[in-house]
């Protein structure tokens, strides 16, 4: 296991309180993401996914700048305009759970996936979907909701509903993967 993702992992993931509500405690993920020249889009899609992460006690934090990110600070996640048919086929995205700092969205795919309307909600999918892989330490999909391997039609109108959501054994295997991660960061 590599020391740098687990330290990259213990400086994304912090706790805060959720206020005196009683709630559990909220987990703040920091995700970097330089938005390009569609920023409505892409900042509809980081609110989205915001919102979907949110009943898993996790409140991402959005930075427009990837360098806040880099060396540890969060989730860089780059965003492929013109991605090569042979990277990842078929695939809106790819995350590195292992090395948990690393995410790719191939937004050009994403674009011509669904309809205009969906687009925005798909990209918020999309990158909720991406952080869930390096939050849970895993590959692992689904067979149903956020962490589905592959979308289809019914899906993406259950995005729009905002009916797809995250299982309670995707919420589990997100906490089991930071409490894995954080036992990972040696003691000073």
């Amino acid at each position: 296991m590599k020391i740098f993702g687990a330290v990259a992992m213990m400086a994304a993931v912090t706790g805060a309180c959720a206020g005196n509500s009683g709630a559990a405690p909220m987990r703040v993920v920091t995700a970097c993401m330089n938005p390009g020249a569609n920023a409505a889009m892409m900042f509809r899609g980081q609110a989205t996914a915001a919102q979907i992460l949110k009943p898993a006690g996790i409140r991402l934090e959005w930075k427009n700048d990837e360098r806040a990110c880099a060396g540890s600070d969060g989730f860089v996640i780059g965003v492929s305009r013109e991605t090569p048919a042979n990277q990842h086929p078929g695939a809106l995205a790819y995350a590195m759970p292992f090395e948990r700092t690393h995410i790719v969205l191939f937004y050009d795919r994403v674009l011509t996936v669904a309809t205009p309307a969906v687009t925005p909600y798909l990209v918020g999918f999309v990158l909720a979907h991406e952080i869930v892989h390096m939050l849970q330490g895993i590959e692992q999909h689904a067979a149903s909701g956020v962490m589905k391997a592959r979308w289809d039609v019914g899906d993406y109108a259950d995005m729009q509903r905002g009916r797809l959501r995250l299982s309670e054994d995707d919420i589990r295997l997100i906490r089991s993967g930071m409490a894995q991660s954080a036992k990972a960061v040696p003691a000073e």
